[in-house]
């Protein structure tokens, strides 16, 4: 089977989009499916500098960069980022993927509402599948991923998709690399001796710094080890602040965190894909909401003990402080977190999706 995914990078969007479409591309195929990714050039480097960790040769076609002087289609949420319609977009993809037998396109992007969905549909002659935890816009789709916890998918998406769509909702289709299914999971410690900050792929608001700063204010001197990526605007800045503390180290651009996420005894970190990768290693974490939509996500787990959250936006080092103590003096509130976070999320998500996209036949 033949099988596009569309997803772009950015330094506003950070790379989440990207990384769920290439580890469902992974579990693909590994069942046999061949796999062409689409997207654009955005800032955050070449969309196949992203996927080369994991696998160079999935990256078959890059976008070209949109026009900063095209109108903005404001009809479609999200879309200021990208410079032009969404008409464009879809005859874009079209065009990239001309000639090409594609049985099925995955799309996973917020800008994008059921028109880019059924042009692209209409000029391919294919079947879609749409990766969306928003349900803030109408959706074309034979198949919808929402790997976000809620009590009734069907009735968060009335309304947004047709009554023959498909939907796999919960975080068991969680779409994390390969990566974290079979990797040693954090062990339980009786006191935190180091602390874990990762706060997305370019981290847009900042927030390594001022996570590193609560943690001084909550009188932890231990280790903090801080994960970014190379696209992070305030890289100088975070390599300041960690240059001045002791005991604190910045890591870049790494392929995949598992190792990362299970060896401290504490994660601060923000909402997105992230969270599930920290759920599956049961990491306890306190989560920071980097960005509005990352609510409907979080808020939901800490409601559940999975995780516990601070929904001030943007958070002061003193609120981060003020979170933080509980967790650094409760070995039993960490204890519980991990566990229920571990049975949330298995890592074995993206090839529950691969399975049924592949059950489903061609158009």
């Amino acid at each position: 089977m033949n099988i596009a995914l569309r997803a772009d990078a950015s330094a506003a969007m950070g790379s989440g989009h990207l990384r769920r479409c290439l580890s469902l591309a992974q579990a693909l195929r590994a069942r046999g499916a061949a796999c062409r990714m689409v997207g654009r050039e955005l800032g955050l480097g070449p969309v196949s500098a992203l996927a080369a960790a994991v696998d160079a040769d999935l990256i078959g076609l890059t976008l070209p960069a949109p026009n900063p002087n095209t109108a903005v289609d404001d009809a479609v949420p999200h879309a200021a980022w990208v410079g032009l319609g969404w008409r464009q977009d879809a005859d874009d993809t079209l065009t990239a993927l001309q000639g090409q037998a594609i049985d099925w396109l995955v799309v996973d992007h917020y800008a994008f509402d059921q028109r880019w969905h059924g042009a692209v549909r209409a000029g391919l002659g294919c079947r879609i599948a749409v990766i969306d935890d928003l349900a803030d816009r109408a959706i074309d789709a034979d198949l919808l991923i929402d790997h976000n916890h809620s009590a009734d998918h069907a009735l968060k998406y009335a309304g947004r998709v047709g009554p023959a769509t498909q939907i796999l909702g919960g975080p068991r289709y969680a779409l994390l690399s390969p990566a974290y299914a079979g990797a040693p999971p954090h062990r339980p410690q009786a006191e935190v001796d180091s602390i874990g900050i990762f706060m997305g792929g370019s981290d847009a608001e900042g927030l390594s710094a001022l996570a590193l700063a609560g943690c001084d204010l909550a009188g932890f001197k231990g280790p903090v080890e801080i994960a970014s990526t190379s696209a992070n605007p305030g890289l100088a800045a975070l390599r300041q602040a960690v240059a001045e503390r002791a005991h604190t180290r910045l890591v870049l651009d790494q392929p995949d965190l598992a190792g990362f996420f299970a060896r401290h005894g504490l994660q601060i970190g923000a909402g997105g894909g992230a969270t599930w990768e920290r759920c599956c290693l049961g990491a306890p974490t306190l989560a920071l909401i980097a960005a509005a939509n990352q609510r409907q996500s979080l808020l939901p787990l800490a409601g559940l003990q999975v995780l516990l959250t601070l929904s001030a936006t943007p958070p002061t080092p003193r609120a981060i402080a003020n979170a933080l103590r509980p967790l650094l003096d409760d070995t039993a509130l960490r204890a519980r977190l991990a566990g229920n976070a571990r049975r949330l999320v298995d890592g074995l998500g993206a090839g529950r999706v691969a399975e049924r996209l592949l059950a489903l036949p061609p158009p």
